[in-house]
């Protein structure tokens, strides 16, 4: 007794990738990982560019204040403020370097302001025998310091 079976053949199973979806998956991911890595090294050499202009920037503030810190006496000071008055008796000009709104600013006499130095994250002045020390933290995250010869005013 032979019997035929009737049974239906079963269909391929369309469950899986084919070997083509498969490629087509390998690729994009390997497009987003060198995008990745592209976007990557942008940012470091930005970071790099960033902490040289910022090194610069701090090397003339710091030019720029000794000069005008060589015609003034130190008259004040404050963990974030200092207070200066010219040599000369002419010109009796009271110069205040203070750090405010992430900004390094002068006055003279307490009016108008120029812009010494910008993104400060932090600044301390501290005032030693010989003059002032000046440690700030930029906003890369550095901390900077010097230490400039500064005379004080006769009490």
């Amino acid at each position: 007794m032979l019997r035929k079976s009737k049974r239906k053949p079963r269909k391929q199973s369309q469950a899986g990738f084919t070997l083509l979806e498969a490629a087509f998956a390998l690729v994009v991911n390997t497009m987003v990982l060198l995008l990745m890595m592209g976007g990557m090294e942008v940012i470091r050499t930005v970071n790099i560019q960033m902490e040289k202009t910022q090194d610069a920037e701090w090397h003339l503030f710091l030019i720029q204040l000794e000069h005008e810190l060589e015609d003034e006496l130190l008259v004040q000071k404050t963990s974030t403020t200092i207070r200066t008055k010219s040599k000369n008796p002419a010109d009796p000009a009271v110069y205040t370097y203070e750090f405010r709104i992430n900004k390094v600013l002068r006055y003279k006499n307490g009016v108008g302001y120029h812009p010494m130095l910008m993104h400060v994250k932090a600044l301390n002045y501290e005032v030693t025998n010989e003059g002032i020390s000046i440690q700030a933290t930029l906003s890369d995250n550095q901390t900077r310091r010097a230490h400039l010869i500064l005379p004080k005013a006769p009490v």
